[in-house]
């Protein structure tokens, strides 16, 4: 289990080295796709409404790209919770060290998004990016201690 983990989260980091390697027109086209299907949902529900608004008033590209951030990073958070458990088998060293892995690759990618065409390294992001981690981070962290308190 202790390699698996080393090598998920070192995959992941390289999916989201990937998407950030591309240039903003290719991230567009993307952004767009999941949008339009998005906006296929029936327009005779709420959602279907909330997200037909949202994609006429072009909100929705920031929404699918922050939401994008927060998901990619709340995952690799969760690897790195499960890679440093596996070290450890420490729930609070597990969440502290797996933040600092995530945050400390959001900073890193955000600079190197500065080098590609049309992106722009930006501390919002790096800031969405923690709040990724951190959501995933919290359900992981409970879901251990469920699993924990079940089993004794």
């Amino acid at each position: 289990m202790k390699k698996i983990s080393i090598v998920l989260v070192i995959l992941w980091m390289g999916v989201i080295f990937y998407f950030s390697n591309q240039p903003a027109t290719v991230s567009t086209i993307q952004s767009n796709k999941v949008i339009h299907a998005l906006d296929k949902i029936s327009e005779d529900s709420v959602l279907g409404n909330i997200l037909h608004i949202l994609y006429k008033s072009k909100g929705a590209s920031f929404i699918i790209r922050k939401s994008a951030h927060m998901v990619s990073y709340a995952m690799l958070a969760v690897l790195s919770f499960i890679m440093v458990y596996a070290h450890k088998s420490h729930i609070r060293k597990s969440f502290i060290y797996g933040f600092l892995i995530t945050f400390l690759y959001s900073i890193t990618d955000e600079i190197h998004q500065l080098f590609i065409p049309g992106r722009a390294g930006m501390i919002q992001d790096v800031l969405i990016d923690s709040l990724g981690a951190v959501i995933g981070l919290s359900l992981i962290t409970l879901i251990y201690k469920l699993i924990i308190r079940k089993n004794k």
